[in-house]
This record gives structure tokens, sequence and C-alpha cells, in this order.
């Protein structure tokens, strides 16, 4: 006979695990490029950013691409500061959130391009060709870039996920490898700003526009 200890165990796994009913196999996704251009970003004050996902990013004339991003596609990060408050007697009790932070991670790939090396270098500091590919960068520094970041991704869902950030600043660049078979590109972890009667950032989903 099981012991009451047993039954107790039983009865908290029965309360926690989710009736099949309520398990839907086609809302797991992963996160895949979308075709032609997977991350935007502007250069311009006050730029226009996207309020939803159906909108086409060829109408938002205020972004430009930064290309394509590594294998890795993106990471997004959340962090919490949590404060803890003993008793006399040493135990925890309260806990109060002081802090939160979000970073995103990506690695691009395109790095002649002339919107990624002003990502790294700041704006002012890069000259373009016609074609998009820079002719010239001034390195300065403490160049402080603070930019938004708009990034589209397909769901398996047939969904269009579209993650609009309207500020962040660069925390870190990666280290830069030049090598015979390996690829030049640019690594950064952004930390997300906030922005007047803003949201730090929206995530939109959306059937793709034809």
């Amino acid at each position: 006979m099981a012991s009451n200890n047993e039954e107790a165990k039983v009865a908290l796994a029965s309360e926690d695990a989710t009736p099949a009913a309520d398990i839907d196999p086609s809302l797991v996704t992963t996160g895949s490029p979308v075709e032609g251009g997977c991350v935007y970003t502007s250069f311009k004050a006050g730029a226009a950013l996207p309020t939803d996902a159906v909108a086409k990013i060829s109408t938002l004339t205020d972004l430009v691409s930064l290309g394509d991003l590594s294998t890795d596609g993106f990471t997004a990060s959340k962090s919490i500061t949590v404060n803890e408050f003993q008793g006399w007697h040493q135990s925890i009790v309260l806990t109060k959130v002081s802090g939160e932070k979000h970073q995103y991670k990506m690695v691009f790939i395109e790095s002649v391009r002339s919107s990624v090396a002003k990502l790294r270098y700041g704006a002012e500091n890069v000259e373009t060709y016609e074609d998009g590919t820079f002719k010239q960068i001034k390195a300065v520094a403490n160049s402080d870039v603070r930019v938004p970041l708009v990034i589209d991704e397909l769901e398996d869902t047939g969904y269009l996920r579209r993650t609009v950030i309207p500020r962040v600043s660069i925390d870190s660049c990666d280290d830069v490898e030049h090598k015979p078979g390996g690829l030049v590109q640019y690594g950064f972890t952004f930390t997300v700003l906030k922005t007047a009667d803003k949201p730090l950032f929206t995530i939109y989903r959306a059937k793709p526009a034809a």
C-alpha cells in the first residue's frame, strides 16, 4: 500500500500535469529568417518604425537593412536583479526586484555593407558608395551608437514575428577575425534602452503580406 507521502506526490504531479487535450504541437516553432531581409535599423532621428507585422519593410523608408545574420540567428536575454531581505534568523523574508535588463545578441556577416559598418563605427564616421558598401571608415574613440532595431523572423506556424525595439545601445562588440576560410563578421550585444511613452520593445505577429 502506498504511504501518505507517496500519495501526496502523486496528487501533486496530477495537479501540475497538462491534459493531452491541451497540448498542440502546431504551436511549436523555430526561428527562421525571412526571405529578403532579417534585421533593420535607422540612423535618422525620430525614424518611423512599424506598428504591426503586416506592413512591408519596403514601405518604411527610414529603415535600412543590416543584411544577413550568422547561422546562430539572434539571442534575446532577460536578467533580473533582486534585493533579498533577511530576518533576524538569517532567513529570507522578502524580495524586491530592483532592476531588469533586456539584451539582444547577433552576428552580422555582411561586413562590407555600409549600414553594418555604421553600426560598429558610428554613422558619421562611414562614407558609402552608391552600391551600399562602405568606401571609408574613420575610427573615432567613444562613438556612442543608439539606434532602433527591427527583427523579422518566420515561424513554422506560417506567421511573421516582428520584434520592434525603439532604442538600443551597443553593450559590447565581438572580436573581428580576418583569416583565410573564415567570414569577416561583426558581432554585437545590444542593451534595450527605455524611451519616453513607449514599451521597451513590442513583438507583433501576423500572416505575412502577400
